[in-house]
């Protein structure tokens, strides 16, 4: 088990240290999924651990749900907006 001071978890830890311990990049991937309902995935990279899993718009927004009900009392930062191509637009919809 992690002591306090190596686990990411700790509070106290700066934006500095956190990026030492791990970097998480997320990517669109642009081709469209599915075969008949089209949908978008993006690309979750740990560069630690050098493994990526992919995943859907919805994924985020129930994971941003469950943050908000863990740490109520917390400033959990907004999902960026969805955005959905319909006859060659992007329409963007508020959460």
């Amino acid at each position: 088990m992690q002591s306090v001071q190596e686990s990411p978890l700790n509070l106290s830890l700066t934006l500095a240290e956190l990026l030492k311990k791990d970097t998480i990049k997320v990517e669109l991937i642009p081709e469209k999924k599915g075969l008949f309902l089209k949908h978008v995935e993006y690309q979750v990279t740990s560069e630690r651990f050098t493994v990526s899993v992919y995943r859907r718009y919805n994924d985020f927004d129930i994971f941003h749900e469950l943050l908000l009900q863990r740490y109520a009392y917390r400033v959990v930062p907004a999902l960026p907006p969805k955005r959905v191509l319909k006859g060659g637009k992007a329409l963007i919809y508020s959460l």
